[in-house]
């Protein structure tokens, strides 16, 4: 990729106009695409949009793959996926808007010193859980690396740059002479080898990143990308435990199985990849679960603080641990708040990616009993789930301390402890 400086990206998009979005400026540019900060006027908002040079060979095959894809892509409703706002094709330039994040990206993280598991988990257990659900939609990333991961919180990822590399995998003639299809760094075996790939190929991108933030280095010894590519070609990864010895062996076998040289000796899914590293102690995050070595591996995978024991109903948001309290009330409303809609929501799971996880403004409510409390979907339009079954909606059903709940694509703890505990 030839370098440009800023200075020129600026002065070729500042100030232009996209599809009634207003470019500010650019802020990356790779092989196929610039990406570029612009403003929304009709909503007052930041966006992201990415404008693809490639679609300027008015390859019309090109462009209709890339606009199945782009619908695809649209259509991801997940709380760790970055939301696509919008699509369009203006004077032979395809591009995609995209919310956006101000935040650094997962690449800051890799410091060249381990990370302790508890907070390397709260990273990769969520970008997994996302490529987990964008897999099971036909959907296959391609380019997982740190700086595809933004950072909207420090323990909020967000995957970004879906689907890009899966039209152009495809596409001959898109891609200039001299750049790659991915990022050689995060390259499977496979990808390494030009041979056609499959979901488990972002099995592997993940569990580098993983080994990374353990150890502090990359799991092979090789002085540039291709040679890194070859190495893992011909050899095994070296042992995480090697560069950190307070990695567990149980831990470091899941790293070594994702890391496998072929595909069928890996997991056969991203969610039997990230299930393994949930079982683990201390994938909760840091919480009063104790030490990683000899703990009892935990029942879920949201962190859960000591000090609110003890505090009655409330719900866990999966991967971040914010916890919300239900209202000491019989009936409680979950849903996302809205100014032009009334009453508002008991529990407002907007501000925690409802909006992006796909749940409805009157999602479902909670219903006390007199033993448990029930929970009834309110004709959602990404449904309610406990335990990933799916409520029929006026049915309540019973929810139970330590039960998963889902609304649309957000995953929560339901727990339920005595005041008088």
């Amino acid at each position: 990729m030839a370098h440009v400086e800023r200075g020129e990206q600026m002065s070729m998009w500042q100030g232009h106009t996209i599809g009634g979005y207003q470019i500010v400026d650019e802020i990356g540019r790779g092989g196929v695409a610039v990406v570029c900060r612009a403003q929304q006027p009709q909503l007052g908002r930041w966006v992201a949009i990415k404008i693809l040079q490639a679609a300027g060979t008015g390859d019309e095959e090109f462009l209709a793959r890339f606009r199945r894809e782009a619908r695809a892509i649209a259509a991801l409703r997940h709380p760790n996926i970055l939301t696509v706002y919008d699509y369009g094709e203006e004077e032979g330039l395809a591009y995609i808007v995209m919310e956006y994040v101000a935040g650094g990206t997962l690449k800051a993280e890799l410091t060249g010193e381990p990370m302790p598991w508890p907070d390397a988990a709260t990273l990769i257990i969520p970008i997994g859980r996302a490529l987990a659900y964008a897999h099971s939609q036909g959907i296959i990333h391609r380019d997982v690396k740190p700086a595809n991961v933004l950072m909207a919180r420090p323990d909020w990822p967000l995957l970004a740059d879906f689907g890009l590399v899966k039209v152009l995998g495809h596409q001959r003639g898109i891609t200039r002479p001299g750049t790659s299809v991915g990022t050689p760094a995060y390259f499977s075996p496979e990808q390494a080898a030009g041979a056609e790939v499959d979901h488990r190929t972002d099995v592997y991108s993940l569990a580098l990143i993983l080994y990374e933030l353990l150890t502090g280095r990359a799991p092979f010894d090789a002085t540039s990308p291709i040679e890194m590519m070859l190495c893992r070609l011909q050899q095994p990864p070296i042992p995480p435990r090697d560069a950190n010895p307070r990695i567990t062996p149980r831990l470091e076998a899941i790293i070594l199985r994702a890391l496998a040289r072929t595909p069928e000796a890996r997991y056969g899914t991203m969610e039997g990849f990230v299930n393994d590293l949930e079982s683990l102690p201390g994938a909760t995050g840091r919480g009063p679960a104790g030490p990683l070595e000899g703990a009892a591996a935990p029942s879920v995978t949201a962190r859960l603080d000591a000090s609110i024991v003890s505090i009655g109903p409330r719900l866990v948001v999966m991967g971040t641990g914010a916890t919300l309290l239900l209202p000491s009330q019989d009936q409680v409303l979950v849903g996302r708040s809205d100014p032009l809609v009334a009453p508002a929501p008991d529990v407002d799971l907007g501000p925690y990616g409802g909006g992006q996880a796909g749940v409805s403004r009157r999602h479902a409510r909670f219903l006390r009993g007199p033993k448990n409390w029930m929970l009834e979907d309110l004709q959602s339009t990404n449904g309610t789930f406990i335990n990933e079954v799916c409520l029929q909606p006026g049915r309540p059903a019973p929810v139970r301390h330590g039960d998963r709940v889902r609304f649309g694509q957000l995953a929560l703890m339901f727990y339920e402890v005595d005041v008088d505990v």
